[in-house]
């Protein structure tokens, strides 16, 4: 039984969240962060939001009291000091950036080739590389950072969707998928009983199912709830790819998942490294 505002019935969740100011105000804060500008106009945020600019003008008038945004001279907005204050203080006490990177360049190192860190868009049911580590070697793939993807092609979105509630993978499963390329599975049944596969192995591979050419492996990442947030793996032109290797390669990318998860989870201290229990 949910304790928010009512809604209609049958009303998408997406409608419902959009209806509540603290996730409105949220979702400007999110917009102000992932645009490549500075400032920003009501109207703009407006457009962008899907709203009317007086409904951002309350909004934004509410994150300005809090320091989160602040007004320039010019009567445009930007991110304020408070919102910067709380992302650094995240940073240093959470430092997952540094520890993931340490990872990602370990599991390189180790696997000759280019490693990578996804995140999962609860809210769009969609991932974004947010890291990579790229191979040495001269002919590899660079994966696109900060774009939100499908989660139904590639090893790092079938890695994630193995492991989302049912309802969620029905959305996926049954919603529109389009063949990135002609490895891409769009039959339902088929792609249900890839995703059975992956929960079963605890990994993922794909042959050039999201990019021509590309083989990658990857496997999921678990927050402090069990949920699954994200996922981390590697990539390689299939030219290099030696099936023979799979097996010790899935073994260093599910290592490199299950020690990120613990850092995650609080299980292992991210500035020592030490396993907590």
């Amino acid at each position: 039984m949910s304790d928010g505002p009512a809604t209609l019935a049958g009303e998408p969740e997406q409608g419902k969240r959009r209806r509540h100011p603290l996730a409105r105000g949220i979702e400007l804060l999110t917009m102000m962060v992932d645009s490549d500008q500075d400032v920003h106009g009501v109207r703009e945020l407006a457009g962008r939001l899907g709203v009317s600019p007086s409904t951002v003008h309350r909004l934004i008038t509410d994150l300005e009291s809090l320091g989160l945004v602040s007004r320039t001279a010019h009567g445009s907005y930007r991110l304020g000091l408070e919102f910067l204050r709380l992302a650094w203080t995240t940073v240093d006490r959470y430092p997952l950036q540094e520890v993931s990177t340490d990872t990602l360049q370990e599991l390189t190192e180790q696997s000759g080739e280019s490693s990578f860190f996804a995140v999962y868009g609860e809210s769009r049911h969609h991932m974004m590389f947010s890291l990579t580590v790229e191979s040495p070697h001269p002919l590899r793939y660079t994966l696109p950072l900060k774009q939100w993807i499908p989660l139904y092609a590639g090893a790092s979105g079938l890695a994630i969707l193995a492991y989302l509630p049912d309802d969620i993978v029905d959305e996926v499963v049954n919603g529109r998928i389009e063949a990135l390329t002609d490895r891409t599975l769009v039959d339902p049944a088929e792609l249900r009983a890839r995703l059975a596969t992956i929960s079963k192995e605890g990994y993922a591979i794909t042959h050039g199912e999201r990019i021509e050419g590309a083989i990658a492996i990857a496997s999921p990442l678990f927050g402090p709830s069990g949920n699954v947030v994200g996922s981390i793996g590697i990539s390689m032109p299939e030219a290099r790819f030696n099936a023979a290797y799979s097996a010790s390669l899935a073994s260093l990318v599910t290592q490199a998942a299950g020690r990120i998860t613990q850092y995650l989870t609080g299980d292992r201290d991210p500035r020592t490294g030490i396993v907590r229990r």
